[in-house]
């Protein structure tokens, strides 16, 4: 579990980067961003190369789709940071929980929060994409993946994070 008692809730993406086509798909493509995960009014932390699957307008957290979180087609190399990061990203979802304490099943999407924004502020630089995908563990501990068909809140929240150039790494 993360050090921080105060969860990183602020996410930006830098300018994605095309990484390929999988193989054996004509629509999956893997894409790559730099990411800065802030807590409010304090640190910010940067991932580089975070790896992301886009696939007919809707695009998820490479290793999402797995309840390790670990992509099952990467080399260990490329695997293991993007696992890690993953795992960053459920500790982080698991902190704000804590956080919210009780209070926490009155939130919609609280459940997969910051998977939702760490994609969504990959998704605003991307006009092709509709939706957002990921796979979180539910209130009644079974892994599920779902897929948004409407994110425009997420987006919107995405929107109004300062640009990644902008973000410090030592303030959000």
């Amino acid at each position: 579990m993360q050090d921080s008692i105060t969860p990183a809730t602020i996410y930006s993406a830098s300018n994605p980067r095309f990484a390929g086509r999988f193989p054996d798909s004509q629509h999956d493509e893997l894409w790559l961003a730099d990411i800065k995960a802030c807590e409010p009014g304090g640190a910010c932390r940067i991932f580089k190369d975070v790896l992301f699957v886009e696939s007919q307008e809707t695009t998820y957290l490479y290793g999402l789709e797995h309840e390790d979180g670990r992509p099952k087609e990467l080399k260990a190399e490329v695997a293991d940071p993007q696992q890690l990061f993953v795992e960053f990203v459920r500790e982080q979802t698991e902190l704000t929980l804590a956080r919210m304490g009780l209070l926490a099943p009155v939130f919609d999407g609280a459940e997969y929060a910051c998977q939702a924004r760490v994609t969504a502020a990959y998704m605003i630089h991307r006009e092709n994409l509709r939706y957002l995908a990921f796979g979180y563990r539910n209130r009644d501990g079974d892994y599920v993946r779902e897929k948004l068909e409407d994110p425009e809140d997420w987006l919107d929240s995405a929107r109004a994070i300062r640009p990644f150039d902008e973000l410090g790494t030592s303030k959000a």
